[in-house]
C-alpha cells in the first residue's frame, strides 16, 4: 500500500496548527510555574510536579502521561473515523478518507500502547539488573 503523505498533511494542517497552539500554550504555562515570583511564593524552591526520585519512576510517569493523553485522542479518531463512515453514505472520496482515518487512529493506538509496553519493559529490566 502506497500512501501519498503531502494530501493527508494538507488535509490535517488546521488540525495540526490548533494541536501545535495547545501544546506550546502547556508548555508555556509550564514555564511560568516556574518564573522567579512563582518560585518566590512557595518559599525559594521548585517543586518536582512529578515527584519521581529516580529515572525509572520519572520514564513510569513519562509513560502514564503520554498514555493518559494518547488513549482518549485514539477514541475520538475512532469515533470521527465512525462519523466520517456513516456521513459518507456512499461517496468514494468520503469512505477512503474515513478508511484512511480509521487507519492511522489504530496506528496511533499501536504506537501509544507499544510506547508504553516498551517504557514498562524497560523498567522491569532496569530493575531486575539492580
Amino acid at each position: 500500500m502506497h500512501i501519498h503523505l503531502s494530501p493527508i498533511i494538507y488535509r490535517y494542517a488546521p488540525l495540526i496548527k490548533t494541536m501545535s497552539i495547545i501544546v506550546f500554550t502547556f508548555l508555556l504555562s509550564f514555564i511560568a510555574q516556574l518564573s522567579p515570583a512563582n518560585v518566590a511564593a512557595q518559599g525559594g524552591t521548585i517543586r518536582n510536579p512529578i515527584d519521581a526520585d529516580t529515572f525509572l519512576e520519572l520514564v513510569e510517569a513519562i509513560a502514564r502521561a503520554i498514555t493518559a493523553i494518547g488513549i482518549p485522542l485514539v477514541a475520538i479518531f475512532l469515533v470521527w473515523s465512525g462519523f466520517l463512515f456513516v456521513t459518507a453514505q456512499g461517496n468514494e472520496e468520503q469512505l477512503k478518507r474515513a478508511k484512511t482515518t480509521f487507519f492511522w487512529a489504530l496506528v496511533g493506538g499501536a504506537v501509544v500502547i507499544g510506547a508504553w509496553a516498551l517504557a514498562v519493559a524497560i523498567v522491569n529490566f532496569a530493575r531486575g539488573l539492580g
